[in-house]
């Protein structure tokens, strides 16, 4: 039961902060990071783009997120990995103050767009998040939600959750995840 209820309460503690943060003075503008941009793995800024670079290319996807931003769904960690074509920042529920070990991933896919999303099963859903074209798809077989965010014609950003007992769950949660990043990404070009 308790593995069930888990996506809910991830989405009770989560939603209020969404409902009261999505007031603003109506100006639209792009979220600065907190840190300036450190160089790319190859040694060159990631502050400059040329006109063939994807939008996606300066976004860390660890940078989306804060530990404050889910500290009332619990104690999260993150972790930064590349592979699979993507830069993601894997978030996990730290079981020392009582959590569960619930994980999900931010992707940032600087060559796939929401075009090239995949079929995991059940068919992909578009739909918008804050007026941002998303696409859906659920992977029922193993509970499985990806919600890819348009950045461009050319990348995406994915929220995925693994494994939960059903992929309606878990798809809530991706879009709530999904409503907390989009208004830190740039606007779409």
């Amino acid at each position: 039961m308790l593995r069930k209820l888990r996506p809910q309460l991830f989405v009770v503690g989560v939603l209020p902060l969404l409902i009261f943060s999505g007031c603003s003075s109506g100006e639209q503008g792009f979220a600065q990071p907190k840190t300036p941009m450190a160089t790319s793995s190859s040694g060159t800024t990631t502050t400059g783009s040329s006109s063939a670079a994807p939008v996606s290319a300066s976004i860390d996807p660890c940078d989306l997120l804060s530990s404050e931003d889910l500290a009332e769904a619990g104690n999260f960690e993150p972790k930064y990995d590349e592979g699979g074509g993507a830069r993601s920042c894997y978030w996990q529920r730290s079981g020392a103050d009582g959590g569960d070990g619930f994980t999900f991933a931010v992707n940032v896919r600087d060559a796939q767009s929401v075009d090239t999303v995949k079929d995991l099963g059940a068919g992909l859903v578009n739909l918008e998040v804050n007026e941002r074209p998303a696409v859906v798809s659920k992977k029922p077989k193993f509970g499985d939600c990806t919600l890819a965010l348009k950045l461009d014609e050319q990348s995406r950003v994915d929220v995925a959750i693994p494994g939960e007992d059903e992929t309606d769950e878990a798809c809530e949660v991706a879009e709530t995840i999904a409503g907390m990043i989009e208004p830190r990404l740039p606007g779409i070009p």
